[in-house]
């Protein structure tokens, strides 16, 4: 349920794709998907990181390009990785909407590393709202292998 009214909705300082996003994530998807919202979203983004196929070194401008926000490495280990997601659209979503949901990045990320390192891997997802950011915790399962991804998508291609 959104914070504000339409009409403020309306006049957001997001941009058009940024305004399409907010309008579908946070009011529609919930209202149809009702309780399954978050568990879909997730797989939803897994499933999208199986199209859009890229080397961990290029999930941060991945995440920017397609308007999830910003995605900053924040703490590697042999089977963690922490991630940062921040920026305007992380920081208008908070905003605006009484619970948003990461899932679909949380999805995608854990998505996006499972096809770079060929084992299983979920993500989760921690929201700070006074920082206005999103900590997304990647563990990784080396001991149940996966395939890995042979060719990756270059963002000059897409």
């Amino acid at each position: 349920m959104p914070k504000a009214s339409y009409p403020e909705l309306l006049n957001l300082p997001a941009t058009g794709p940024l305004f399409g996003q907010l309008m579908l994530r946070d009011l529609l998807l919930p209202d149809l998907l009702g309780k399954e919202t978050e568990a879909i979203t997730y797989w939803a983004g897994r499933s999208l990181a199986r199209r859009l196929p890229v080397a961990e070194d290029d999930l941060s401008a991945l995440f920017a390009r397609i308007g999830f926000g910003d995605l900053a490495s924040t703490a590697s280990k042999r089977h963690q990785r922490l991630y940062t997601l921040s920026g305007t659209t992380v920081a208008t979503r908070m905003a605006n909407f009484e619970a948003p949901d990461f899932r679909l990045e949380a999805g995608f990320l854990a998505q996006s590393l499972q096809q770079e390192f060929g084992c299983v891997v979920e993500a989760s997802v921690a929201i700070d709202a006074h920082k206005q950011s999103v900590t997304l915790t990647a563990v990784l399962d080396e001991k149940t292998p996966q395939p890995k991804t042979e060719t990756h998508i270059t963002l000059a291609a897409l």
